[in-house]
């Protein structure tokens, strides 16, 4: 026995419908991405203290700290030592220092961190700069001022 016509269109229509409906509830969907305005960040401060053979960087961000990922520390000795640079040439960093989170010279607290990285000349007179790294690969990483740090 088979259906009457008007049955089979109407089931025919009913799962059209439901096919149409079902494709509207697909739609796009994406990971967020970051908007640079909101989700950036900036050094507002770096200080340095020295203690021997060690550096200690109390820095200070503002902006969407939160999304501070990996920092990069940067050193430049100063003098008339070789492989030195000129307090007067432009910065050329010759070793640099990598803060992962978690990392044993990292502390953070909220929106300031403090970096510690020794080994250094307690004598020489460093240059330093700080670039911090978003958590978001597409903003681009953020670099502090030049900072001139003299031995005790």
């Amino acid at each position: 026995m088979t259906p009457p016509a008007n049955l089979t269109r109407l089931r025919l229509v009913a799962l059209v419908l439901a096919a149409l409906l079902c494709a509207a509830a697909c739609g796009k969907r994406e990971w967020p991405t970051p908007v640079s305005s909101e989700d950036k960040f900036r050094w507002r401060s770096v200080e340095v203290q020295r203690s021997q053979g060690c550096l200690i960087l109390n820095c200070e961000i503002s902006g969407n700290w939160q999304n501070l990922d990996t920092v990069k520390v940067l050193l430049e000795p100063v003098g008339e030592g070789a492989g030195d640079g000129c307090a007067t040439c432009p910065f050329t960093p010759r070793s640099t220092i990598v803060f992962s989170p978690g990392a044993a010279g990292l502390r953070r607290d909220m929106n300031r961190i403090a970096l510690t990285t020794c080994d250094l000349d307690p004598g020489k007179t460093y240059r330093i700069q700080v670039v911090g790294f978003s958590a978001f690969a597409t903003i681009l990483p953020v670099v502090s001022e030049l900072v001139l740090s003299a031995p005790k």
